[in-house]
């Protein structure tokens, strides 16, 4: 047969108290230590870094960037020659083409003086005013600086 039935209670003496207060955890990151932790380590390791490193850097950077320089600067130089005796080619054979009609006109003179003279192997900068001989007005000024430029000329007339 079964058993007598048996009511659940409450055990003797009553449930024990529950606490409904607020609790607060017990936790290692505080506040103060999360700021130091995520904000003002990183930083500080970040001023290190750029103090130790980007000064060798930016010297690294220097010193490439000139060693190029430096090592193109005779190449860059002829080229810029040639340029130039290309462009005063040019400017002998516009003056033969336009004087051709003046009797006893000699290319590369002034009325019989000769403005070219040779002197060995001394090279003589020309004038941007002999440079630019030939081109249009408007084309003057940018062309005036070609030494620090270039040497192209923008159009011819």
């Amino acid at each position: 047969m079964s058993e007598k039935f048996r009511q659940d209670l409450p055990p003797e003496g009553g449930y024990p108290k529950f606490n409904w207060s607020r609790t607060y955890p017990k936790i290692f990151w505080t506040p103060g230590r999360t700021m130091l932790f995520s904000c003002i380590l990183p930083t500080f390791y970040g001023y290190f870094h750029n103090f130790r490193h980007t000064p060798l850097s930016i010297k690294t950077q220097y010193f490439e960037d000139h060693d190029i320089s430096n090592a193109l600067e005779p190449f860059m130089m002829a080229e810029r020659d040639r340029q130039v005796l290309r462009i005063m080619k040019r400017n002998r054979e516009l003056e033969e083409e336009v004087m051709k009609d003046e009797p006893g006109w000699k290319t590369g003179t002034w009325y019989g003086e000769p403005i070219y003279f040779t002197l060995g192997d001394n090279w003589i900068e020309p004038l941007p005013l002999e440079i630019n001989a030939h081109l249009k007005e408007k084309d003057q000024p940018y062309n005036y600086y070609w030494r620090l430029i270039t040497a192209w000329p923008r159009r011819w007339n």
